[in-house]
């Protein structure tokens, strides 16, 4: 089974809001194991070309602090679902993703 996840990046941080970042770290797994990641540049500000980048990319779920309600629609239609509540380290969110502790759409990543 394939899952690839976006984390909307604010340097080495999830950033609090899928709308101001500038980059997204993609990460591909395939029966747990990571088998690709890459930091893509989002370009345009427009949240549905962004979602629709993702999904041509074969993202299914994207880790955020924040994310634009009125596009949770959208996002479903995509097939993406959206985390969110998430802050703190990128790579300890993912961490915490592959375990199985961020499944929510208002998930709490905790510190430390």
């Amino acid at each position: 089974m394939t899952t690839c996840i976006a984390v909307p990046l604010f340097g080495d941080e999830v950033s609090p809001r899928f709308c101001y970042a500038e980059r997204v770290l993609v990460i591909s797994f395939v029966k747990g194991r990571e088998v690709w990641r890459q930091v893509v540049s989002l370009g345009s500000p427009w949240i549905p070309g962004r979602m629709a980048r993702l999904s041509a990319m074969g993202v299914r779920t994207i880790l955020c602090g924040a994310f634009n309600r009125a596009y949770l629609p959208a996002a479903g239609r995509l097939g993406m679902q959206v985390i969110t509540g998430i802050s703190g380290n990128a790579e300890e969110a993912v961490a915490w993703f592959r375990r199985g502790h961020l499944t929510s759409t208002r998930a709490r990543q905790r510190r430390g």
